[in-house]
């Protein structure tokens, strides 16, 4: 008899941003959580209708869906490449290898002292340095 005993995560279902609503209330609702209704008022009904809307639903999204959200529809910081060589400055050890080898290819390149892939880590030690390279992109 077989068992099947993997675990199921059930995610909350995120809306797809389709236009210029969401996107604006994507923007809206990042800067200025507080202020949303204040400042979709005066949009046409129908626009006005879809940002708050997508706002509501952003407003239960938890900090790393919304800002992977910011990341995925309005690209990386500017400044991203700069923050990374901060990052790997910033770290020690293990991790600084870690963090490096989770880098994007373009900017790991400038660190050809490191070698070797984010498998040769253990697990936690590459969750932390994702989290941290996809912060300091963010």
């Amino acid at each position: 008899m077989k068992t099947d005993t993997r675990l199921e995560r059930k995610q909350a279902p995120v809306s797809k941003v389709v236009g210029f609503p969401e996107r604006l209330s994507l923007f809206v609702t990042a800067l200025h959580k507080q202020q949303t209704d204040e400042l979709f008022v005066g949009l046409a009904a129908p626009l006005e209708k879809r940002a708050f809307a997508f706002a509501a639903d952003m407003k239960q999204w938890d900090s790393a869906r919304r800002q992977a959200r910011l990341a995925h529809e309005f690209g990386v910081r500017p400044d991203a490449a700069e923050r990374l060589k901060r990052l790997v400055l910033s770290v020690d050890g293990v991790l600084r290898g870690a963090v490096v080898a989770s880098l994007p290819p373009a900017v790991r390149r400038e660190f050809p002292q490191f070698q070797g892939g984010v498998e040769s880590f253990p697990e936690a030690v590459r969750a932390v340095a994702a989290r941290l390279v996809r912060e300091a992109s963010r």
